[in-house]
């Protein structure tokens, strides 16, 4: 049917404008962290707010391991980088962002959700069934605690997921189909053919030898492409958050108990050897792995160790530390061995569907009073340092922007300027930047600053990015002997194609004839 919706869309585009344009008026929301890599280590805090409501960090784990699975059995065997790039975490928060400013709009249209509309949409869960029947209320209840979600936010996603369901069908149900266009798009979803085809593949065809006048000629017929992309350095700084430099009171940590799940929690940190299904690199990220948990044995600091070597660049930076965390916030196979540990005992190692992990208990906390306390006090520190990193951030980035100097900030605060090499532009330059994990929106941020311009803060985990343009090189068009095999490699590609399809058009007509 979406064909036939689509030639209905010249209605449609106004409702969905207008709803557009009273989101954009209406929805205010307010970004406070957005965690990479491995889920964990950002404690209980919000992630966003859309219009007063919050979006638990809670909810975007559950969020960002469902679209990381979906993303990983679609992209299976596909290179890894893929995944870093389509920047799953920022998808999961725009999502759920969507899913809220939906559900606000929705209500503001006067649509409502029933007490009798949810119950009904509940019992209807085959989870929640048995013998036809719901199973009851306590039922209920175990099964979304050994799912760790509470009745309140699973009944709340259902409320919002109805919501979205009434707003959509306000936008649609003006739109009407005459019987020819139903009997059409009934065709075009049913209909089936069955035909005999002949493939011919271009890489079977082996082109031997290709004279060299022949490839000069084909470079310089092509010369655009094979120009090399502009490419840029900055010069850079890291504000790093120190929740052990900072004062909280105890109002602060007061309010982080009142969010806490009533469970035992526990810190720990690790070190992480990326290797994926499809990666093909399990021998060498097992023996990475294995090399490191020797020289932890033998007495290796596992803070400097996971700064160095860590492939999580959320935990990475921070020593490997993850902080607090509870039962059903980490894969199974993480969680299992984390709860087993005892403080400072660490693990041998641990498959995931992320790689090899070498883990270290820091610290175990019961669902008593001080065990509570201990969990609160360490995410209201958390949250602190991070507030205070990312002041002094921007305090950075605004009087660099109005001095055009990057590096007496840096001497006076005490932190490091380090200067990149030459990268690219986007995805081409993913990578390029040794020891500065950054996603291909900074970079396409960098190339839209002139020389000497400031870019930042830029979120990086749990640190803040400022960089200054500091030199630019123009896109040139290379030397033809630096890219002959390139350009061989892309000749014989074309011609291959060009004899493959010069031979099926020479088999259509013999088949037309005959």
């Amino acid at each position: 049917m979406l064909p036939l919706f689509r030639r209905k869309k010249q209605w449609l585009k106004w409702v969905l404008l207008l709803a557009i344009v009273a989101l954009a008026f209406t929805t205010v929301f307010l970004f406070v962290s957005t965690p990479t890599g491995l889920t964990g280590g950002i404690g209980q805090q919000d992630v966003a707010m859309v219009a007063g409501q919050t979006i638990s960090a809670i909810e975007f784990r559950r969020q960002y391991q469902r679209l990381y699975d979906l993303f990983r059995e679609a992209y299976s065997g596909a290179d890894p980088q893929l995944l870093e790039q389509l920047n799953i975490p920022q998808q999961a928060l725009n999502q759920l962002i969507n899913e809220y400013a939906i559900a606000y709009e929705a209500e503001a249209f006067g649509l409502k959700v029933t007490e009798e509309e949810l119950a009904q949409q509940i019992i209807r869960f085959p989870a929640f069934q048995e013998g036809g029947q719901f199973i009851g209320r306590d039922r209920y209840r175990q099964i979304l605690q050994a799912n760790n979600m509470s009745i309140r936010d699973f009944e709340s996603a259902i409320r919002r997921d109805i919501l979205r369901r009434k707003f959509q069908r306000v936008l649609t149900d003006g739109i009407r189909a005459t019987p020819d266009e139903v009997r059409q798009a009934f065709l075009e979803a049913n209909q089936e053919v069955k035909v005999r085809y002949m493939a011919i593949d271009p890489a079977a065809i082996e082109i031997a030898t290709v004279a060299p006048e022949t490839l000069q000629g084909y470079f310089e017929e092509n010369l655009d492409r094979f120009r090399i992309g502009e490419k840029r350095k900055i010069e850079y700084v890291i504000v790093s958050r120190d929740p052990e430099a900072v004062e909280v009171s105890e109002q602060q940590i007061e309010a982080e108990m009142a969010q806490l799940a009533q469970e035992g929690q526990v810190r720990a940190r690790h070190i992480l050897v990326r290797s994926r299904e499809g990666d093909g690199n399990e021998t060498e990220a097992r023996q990475k792995s294995q090399e490191l948990l020797r020289q932890l044995r033998g007495g290796a600091d596992f803070s400097a160790l996971a700064r160095e070597h860590s492939d999580d660049p959320g935990s990475g930076a921070r020593g490997g530390d993850l902080g607090f965390f509870g039962q059903g916030e980490m894969v199974p196979e993480f969680e299992l061995v984390a709860f087993g540990l005892e403080p400072g005992q660490i693990s041998d190692l641990v498959r995931t569907p992320y790689g090899f992990h070498i883990i270290q208990s820091l610290e175990k906390a019961d669902a008593t009073g001080e065990g509570r306390r201990t969990v609160a006090e360490f995410n209201a520190r958390n949250a602190e340092a991070e507030r205070q990193a990312s002041s002094l951030a921007q305090q950075i980035a605004e009087q660099a922007r109005s001095s055009g100097e990057l590096g007496e900030l840096a001497s006076a605060h005490g932190l490091e300027l380090r200067e990149s090499p030459f990268f690219g532009e986007g995805a081409e330059g993913f990578g390029q930047i040794p020891g500065l994990p950054v996603g291909t929106d900074f970079l396409s941020d960098v190339f839209r600053r002139q020389l000497g311009e400031i870019e930042g803060p830029y979120l990086l985990g749990s640190r803040q990015v400022v960089a200054r343009v500091v030199d630019i090189q123009p896109s040139e068009i290379p030397e033809f002997d630096s890219v002959r095999d390139e350009v061989l490699e892309l000749f014989k590609e074309e011609r291959s194609s060009t004899l493959a399809r010069e031979r099926a058009e020479e088999l259509y007509r013999e088949a037309e004839q005959a």
